[in-house]
C-alpha cells in the first residue's frame, strides 16, 4: 500500500475545500466557524482510497492571508501539492505566496487544478490555463498536469483522481533506521480514550505500545492506539496521516508545533545554522540580526537572523546564516523552513537546516566555518559526521553524534565504519573522534606525563585519575580509555593499573635514598598488620617527612605497599598472608566475628575494622550482620 499526502494550495475562495469534498465525500472544514463563514481557517483532513494499492491523504489549508501560518503548518510533510486556481479569477496574491512556500519547502511534485470551470466559457478556460503555465515555468511545477474541474458538476473529477493516482510514487524512507518524527498539528481529548494527537509521520515507523516523547519538553508517553487515514492500524509508516492515542499525558500538555519522537532522539535548540535564500520578490533586503517569523514543521517561532559572511542579503540571493530562536525548537539537518517578515507577516524566504545544534557565532564568519557549513550541506552522511567530529577536539558520544547529524544510531555506526576504514576517524566504544584529535589527545598525555616526571622524579608514575583530570578532562570515558590503551600498546606509556608513566621514565635514587627505601619497606614488612603511620616513621625512625612521602609513593607504585580505602598503608605481603589464613580458616569456620579476627591478625580494633572493609571490597569476605562470611578463594 502506497500512502501519499496531498496538500491543497491557492487563494481564498478558489474552491480548495469544495474540491476535496467532491473528491472524498468529506467536508474537511471541521470548525463550526468555518462552516458558518464558508472559509477554511485551520487545517482540514480527508482520506481518498484510490484502488487497493493507493491511499491519498488530503491536507486542506486556508487561503486567506490572515491564516497563512496555518497553511504553513499543513504544508510541511506533503508529497504532492494540488495548486488550485479558479478559472474565473486566475492567479491571485495567495496563489503566489502559497506557490512560493511550496517551492521553498521543496515539495517534490504537484498538479494544478483549474476549478470553477462551470462559471467560464472554453476560451476563458484556455486563457487561464496559459497564464498558469507561464506562472509555473522554470519551477518544480513546470510540465505538471493542469486538470480543468468543477466540484459542482463533477466534470474532470475522474481525470483528477487518475492524475493523483499517477503521483503515488514512494518518496519516503520508512525503514527502522530512520528517526521517527511526527510534527503535531492537532491535539485533543476523546472521552474513554484520552489524549489524541495528529500529524503527518514524516519519517520512521510508529507502532502500538511504543514509548515516545513529546518535544521540546521531552514529556514521556506511550502509544495506546493508532489510526492512519481514518482506519485503526497496528503500525504507521512514513508518509501517512496519523492519529496517535497517547497514554500518560493530558491533551493540554501537547500543542501544535510539538514533535512526537522516540525518547533521546531529539534535543531542543535555540540556534540553527542554515542555508537561507531570500525570494526575488521580497520587498526589501534582509539586514543582519533582523527579526523574522520562523516556520518549520507545524511550529511558528520568532527568530533573529545572524548573516554569516555579509551584512545584508539582497532579494534573490542565498547565504549561510545562524537563526537565533526566541524559544527552543526541535529540528534536524536538511529540514526545510520558511521565514516571514515580522510585520507585516509576508513570506520572504526560506531554506534548509545545516546544523541543528551549533555553537553561537559572533562577529565575522571565518573561512573554516563557511567551509564546514558547505560540507554539512552536501547531505553526505560520512562527510557530515566527520565535520561534527572535527568540531569536537575531545571526541563525542555516539548518542551525541546521532543528535547532531540527525541520523539514527545505526546510520552513525555505518558511517563511522567507513570513516575508520579510510583512517579519518576512530571508534572508541560508545564514542568516536577524528583521527587528528586522537593524535592531539595522545600528545597531551605525553606532555602531561613528562611535566609530572620532571616535577616528581622520585615517583614511579602519575595517578591515573590525576592524569585524566589534567590531560583528558573533556573527553568521554571511552575516548580517554582508548587513548591510554593505544599509548600503552605502542610502548610509549607504562600502565601500572593505578599509575601511568612514560616508558622512558625511570626513578634514579641516590645511595642514601635507596637505603632509605629498603629500610622503610622493611619496617612495613616486619610490622605486618600493625604498620607504622607516616608520623611514626618521622618520630620513631628518623625519616625526613618529604623523603618518607616520596619513598611511600615509590613503593605504592611498585606494588610493594597497598593503600586501603581509609588511607592506611600495609605491606602487600602482609595482606596476601592474611587472605591465605582466612581461606585456610574457612575449612573449619566459614564465619568470623570481629573478636576472632583481631585474635587471628594480632591487630587492634583501629586496624581491624578498616582491614575487614578492605577484605569486603576485594571479595575475600562478605558482611553478615556484625560478622563476616569468608568467601571461597578465586577458582576455589
Amino acid at each position: 500500500m502506497q500512502h501519499v499526502v496531498v496538500g491543497t494550495a491557492g487563494h481564498i475562495d478558489h474552491g480548495k475545500t469544495e474540491l476535496v469534498k467532491a473528491l472524498t465525500g468529506i467536508n474537511p472544514d471541521r470548525l463550526k466557524e468555518e462552516q458558518q463563514r464558508g472559509i477554511t481557517i485551520d487545517i482540514g483532513f480527508a482520506p481518498l482510497p484510490l484502488g487497493p494499492d493507493v491511499t491519498i491523504g488530503f491536507v486542506d489549508v486556508p487561503g486567506h492571508e490572515r491564516f497563512v501560518k496555518n497553511m504553513l503548518a499543513g504544508a510541511w510533510g506533503i508529497d504532492v501539492v494540488l495548486l488550485v486556481v479558479a478559472a474565473d479569477e486566475s492567479i491571485k496574491p495567495q496563489t503566489r505566496e502559497h506557490f512560493e512556500i511550496c517551492s521553498l519547502l521543496q515539495v517534490p511534485r504537484g498538479i494544478v487544478a483549474l476549478t470553477k470551470i462551470d462559471l467560464v466559457d472554453a476560451e476563458m478556460r484556455e486563457l487561464v490555463a496559459l497564464e498558469v503555465r507561464d506562472f509555473v515555468r522554470g519551477s518544480f511545477l513546470e510540465g505538471a498536469p493542469i486538470v480543468p474541474v468543477s466540484a459542482r458538476t463533477g466534470e474532470g473529477l475522474e481525470l483528477l483522481k487518475a492524475e493523483l493516482a499517477a503521483q503515488a510514487v514512494p518518496a519516503r524512507s520508512s525503514g527502522a533506521a530512520s528517526v521517527m518524527r511526527l510534527p503535531v498539528d492537532r491535539s485533543f481529548s476523546i472521552k474513554g480514550f484520552g489524549t489524541v494527537v495528529t500529524g503527518t509521520l514524516v519519517s520512521g515507523t510508529l507502532a502500538e505500545g511504543d514509548e515516545v516523547a513529546v518535544y521540546p519538553a521531552g514529556t514521556p508517553a506511550r502509544v495506546r492506539g493508532l489510526q492512519a487515514h481514518g482506519r485503526s492500524v497496528p503500525r504507521a509508516s512514513a508518509g501517512q496521516r496519523t492519529a496517535v492515542n497517547l497514554h500518560g499525558l493530558d491533551a493540554s500538555s501537547v500543542r501544535r508545533g510539538d514533535v512526537l519522537a522516540r525518547p533521546g532522539e531529539l534535543a531542543p535548540s535555540s540556534l540553527l545554522d542554515v542555508k537561507l535564500r531570500l525570494l526575488e520578490g521580497a520587498p526589501a533586503a534582509l539586514r543582519d540580526l533582523a527579526r523574522v517569523r520562523f516556520h518549520q514543521g507545524t511550529i511558528e517561532l520568532m527568530a533573529r537572523v545572524k548573516l554569516l559572511g555579509r551584512a545584508r542579503l539582497e532579494p534573490g540571493q542565498e547565504t549561510f546564516a545562524q537563526l537565533r530562536l526566541e524559544r527552543p525548537g526541535c529540528c534536524l539537518p536538511a529540514d526545510r523552513f520558511v521565514i516571514r517578515r515580522y510585520s507585516p507577516p509576508v513570506t520572504i524566504g526560506g531554506g534548509s537546516v545545516v546544523d541543528a545544534h551549533p555553537r553561537k557565532h559572533r562577529g565575522a564568519a571565518p573561512g573554516e566555518l563557511l567551509d564546514a557549513l558547505e560540507r554539512l550541506g552536501t547531505g553526505d552522511p560520512e562527510g557530515s559526521i566527520l565535520v561534527h567530529l572535527e568540531a569536537e577536539p575531545w571526541g563525542v558520544s555516539l548518542a551525541g553524534l546521532s543528535l547532531r547529524s540527525g541520523r539514527s544510531p545505526e546510520e552513525v555506526a555505518r558511517a563511522l565504519e567507513t570513516l575508520a576504514a579510510r583512517g579519518a576517524a576512530v571508534r572508541a566504544g560508545g564514542a568516536a573522534l577524528a583521527s587528528g584529535a586522537m593524535e592531539t589527545l595522545s600528545g597531551r598525555v605525553r606532555e602531561t606525563l613528562a611535566s609530572y616526571h620532571a616535577a616528581h622524579p622520585l615517583r614511579a608514575g602519575m595517578p591515573r585519575e590525576e592524569l585524566r583530570e589534567r590531560a583528558l578532562r573533556g573527553a568521554p570515558a571511552d575516548v580517554a580509555r582508548l587513548v591510554i590503551e593505544r599509548l600503552a600498546a605502542g610502548g610509549e606509556v607504562a600502565d601500572r593499573r593505578d599509575t601511568l608513566s612514560l616508558t622512558s621514565h625511570a626513578v634514579r635514587l641516590s645511595a642514601a635514598e635507596e637505603s632509605a627505601m629498603w629500610k622503610l619497606e622493611g619496617l612495613f614488612r616486619v610490622e605486618g598488620l600493625n604498620p607504622p603511620s607516616q608520623e611514626d616513621l618521622v618520630r620513631d625512625h628518623g625519616f625526613e617527612p618529604r623523603l618518607a612521602d616520596k619513598m611511600i609513593h615509590l613503593l605504592l607504585a611498585d606494588g610493594k605497599l597497598v593503600r586501603i580505602r581509609d588511607g592506611k598503608i600495609f605491606h602487600a605481603a602482609a595482606l596476601d598472608g592474611l587472605k591465605r589464613r582466612l581461606w585456610e580458616l574457612r575449612e573449619q569456620r566459614p564465619v568470623i566475628d570481629i573478636g576472632s579476627f583481631k585474635e587471628l591478625t594480632g591487630t587492634s580494633r583501629k586496624n581491624a575494622i578498616p582491614l575487614l572493609e578492605h577484605l569486603d571490597a576485594v571479595k575475600v569476605t562478605r558482611r553478615k550482620g556484625s560478622d563476616r562470611e569468608i568467601l571461597p578463594p578465586p577458582g576455589g
